[in-house]
């Protein structure tokens, strides 16, 4: 017993935004899996994770760091958005990521 039913698309943007959910799941489900992220992506040898100790100041923390050839404001500023604090914010114990190359 053959069937000729044939589907027809009644709505082509409720049609395309389907197919993106279904393409965005299969692909996060994939991603998954294989566990690849975006977290990981990052390697660790490109950061180094140092402790706040008491009386340390984020721009002691820059100079200390920094490479020479950069100004000692934007590596403050670096390490804040890395951080995503502000520079009066950190407290004994923080843990920090420092930029490697910076």
């Amino acid at each position: 017993m053959k069937s000729n039913k044939k589907y027809r698309i009644k709505s082509k943007s409720r049609f395309i935004t389907f197919l993106v959910i279904v393409i965005c799941v299969f692909v996060g489900t994939i991603g998954y899996f294989t566990g690849f992220s975006t977290a990981n992506a990052i390697e660790d040898s490109d950061y180094k994770i140092i402790e706040v100790s008491y009386g340390d100041t984020i721009w002691d923390l820059a100079e200390q760091y920094k490479d020479d050839n950069v100004e000692i404001r934007d590596a403050v500023y670096a390490i804040c958005e890395l951080n995503d604090i502000k520079a009066d914010e950190i407290k004994p114990g923080m843990k920090l990521t420092i930029p490697v190359s910076m």
